[in-house]
């Protein structure tokens, strides 16, 4: 058997983890502070995969240690699980099922968890929330079971829209409610969701984003025109030294009540639109 060893823990990782599955893993799993991954055959890797080490080693059964590496994450009023632990979640905590390794967001990376305890300190209740590169649609589902009225996932990658679905369907939501398309923000080619034509002149309640600092930079005025006047604006994926970039953005933008929260090298910050 082979195994792709990189540094990292399955948490510091969790963006490589679907890129791993994407190479053709059949398994994953963390031990001694690195993260294995089991192939049939040796791949080249480059990019953020390269570095690693190839070892042989005898046959075991892999998805038994990738679930006992797994845990919940608690995350503001919920916590995140994956299905063979859904009854681990606490009574009085929102569960949020997620199958690991179908898309980026299961919970154990601090962005996802930032980004999750910030919707959690939010009253959404009636509110429309637009999430804003939704992957495995975890925000919006995460929204949606804080009681937003909607909760709207776009994603430009149209891969991600099905599993985002799925995992919707999991957690028993479903349209109107919670909503995924294809799309950007892009005027003239972002279109509000069945049922809410509106919200494309009125704006959301609530936008979040988990993305990283120079498309922030690059969104902060368009994220503003999606959001109606006093709108919460909560962007993650933001590295501790690119922070500064980010806050500039909403400075330039007049956003107000500017508040950045961070976890080791990961930051949040939160605003409001002005008016």
């Amino acid at each position: 058997m082979l195994v792709y060893a990189l540094p990292g823990t399955l948490e510091t990782r969790e963006a490589d983890l679907d890129l791993l599955w994407e190479a053709g893993a059949t398994g994953l799993e963390e031990r001694g502070g690195q993260i294995r991954a089991y192939f049939d055959e040796r791949l080249e890797f480059t990019g953020p995969l390269a570095g690693g080490e190839w070892l042989e080693e005898q046959e075991q059964d892999w998805q038994a240690a990738f679930k006992r590496d797994i845990r919940p994450v608690v995350a503001g009023r919920i916590t995140i699980a994956p299905p063979w632990l859904a009854d681990e979640v606490p009574a009085t905590q929102l569960p949020l099922i997620i199958e690991p390794g179908m898309a980026f967001g299961t919970g154990h990376h601090a962005t996802t968890r930032l980004a999750v305890e910030a919707l959690s300190a939010l009253d959404l209740n009636g509110k429309n929330v637009l999430d804003v590169g939704t992957g495995s649609g975890v925000l919006a589902m995460a929204a949606a079971k804080l009681g937003a009225d909607l909760a709207y996932g776009v994603d430009i990658d149209p891969q991600t829209i099905p599993v985002a679905r799925e995992n919707a369907a999991q957690n028993g939501l479903s349209a109107p409610q919670a909503q995924f398309d294809e799309g950007t923000l892009a005027q003239g080619s972002f279109t509000a969701p069945a049922g809410h034509a509106a919200l494309a002149e009125q704006g959301y309640d609530v936008l979040v984003a988990n993305l990283f600092a120079e498309l922030h930079d690059l969104l902060a005025a368009t994220y503003l025109d999606h959001l109606r006047p006093g709108g919460a604006l909560l962007l993650t994926g933001i590295l501790e030294d690119r922070l500064g970039l980010v806050l500039a953005a909403l400075e330039r933008e007049g956003v107000r009540g500017v508040e950045v929260r961070q976890e080791g090298e990961w930051a949040l910050v939160t605003g409001q639109k002005a008016g």
